[in-house]
């Protein structure tokens, strides 16, 4: 299998039918295998229902359905865990993305030349200033984080190298970031222009993502990935060692110089707020150490249980 197309589907009856059409008509013309993979994310309207009948009559066509809703982060790990294609596309359901462009996006990754190409949305709303405010914030975050700069991190028109979604596991609003994911475990990748038409849709549910909680979920992205891949630059003993090995220090010091004013100033400790605070620092950081060796061993756990590599590869020549 060359192509496969996910398709997150959540209560969007009114435009599957059409965006089918088109796929196929972009795709039939190539001379290429694919497959088009309808995840019904636990839709209220027929959904499911146009999408059976597709699949009846077109054997590109495979399908979930869920038996709720779960959020589009699990719509596209269902759509990876079952494609066989050696590129995996992605696009949204709502026909504000172009098929024709989705191709431009696979003849760009399938140079090789890159890893992963992005479709940023040329002429997009940006929604009031707080709300541009926001995004450009969080841009700035990302780019920092990521080492890279996004035009559009939450574009939701893809083309991707397979190796690429095999080395995610997407939870929660990973979705919103997969370009950051992505890039972290090492792949390289391209932002190309493409259209940004609007819904044809009479009910488009728009995705809203708390501005701190993205953020957040990025601050542990960036640790869990330099945690679990080389070159290990952010290990739960060095993040918390550090710290635990910085608190014991300053509890010390605090220690030596009561010690001093004790012994040879003859002066009373036993009711300055130095001492508690000497004290508890030092025992904040055999706390933080503690932290960081637990940290390690689950580290440890995660690999051997899940048969995770502790490296990636971008290709490979064996005889």
């Amino acid at each position: 299998m060359n192509i496969s197309i996910i398709v997150p589907i959540y209560n969007n009856a009114l435009t599957i039918n059409q965006l089918y059409e088109e796929i196929s008509d972009v795709f039939d013309k190539l001379d290429k295998s694919f497959e088009i993979i309808f995840i019904n994310d636990g839709s209220k309207d027929d959904s499911w229902k146009i999408i059976s009948a597709l699949q009846k009559k077109d054997p590109h066509i495979k399908a979930v359905d869920f038996r709720r809703h779960y959020g589009e982060s699990a719509s596209l790990q269902a759509g990876f865990d079952i494609s066989k294609g050696d590129y995996v596309l992605t696009i949204s359901a709502t026909l504000e993305n172009d098929p024709k462009d989705l191709l431009n996006l696979f003849e760009k990754v399938s140079n090789k030349e890159n890893d992963m190409v992005i479709g940023v949305r040329k002429g997009r709303y940006d929604g009031r200033p707080f709300a541009k405010l926001k995004s450009d914030l969080a841009r700035v975050i990302i780019s920092y984080v990521a080492k890279q700069e996004f035009s559009d991190v939450t574009s939701p028109i893809r083309a991707m190298e397979r190796e690429v979604v095999q080395n995610m596991r997407l939870f929660g609003d990973a979705y919103m970031y997969i370009p950051v994911l992505a890039t972290l475990y090492g792949a390289n990748f391209e932002e190309v222009e493409i259209r940004h038409l609007k819904p044809k849709v009479a009910y488009h549910e728009a995705s809203k993502v708390n501005f701190f909680k993205f953020i957040f979920d990025i601050i542990f992205l960036k640790f869990f990935v330099s945690a679990t891949t080389p070159p290990f630059n952010l290990t739960p003993m060095r993040l918390f060692g550090g710290l635990g090995t910085f608190s014991a220090l300053l509890g010390i010091l605090g220690g030596i110089y009561l010690t001093y004013q004790k012994l040879f100033l003859g002066m009373d400790i036993g009711t300055r707020p130095m001492l508690i605070l000497s004290v508890l620092l030092l025992i904040l950081g055999a706390m933080f150490i503690v932290f960081g060796v637990l940290g390690e061993i689950i580290i440890r756990s995660y690999f051997e249980s899940h048969d995770k590599l502790t490296y990636t590869t971008r290709d490979k020549l064996i005889t």
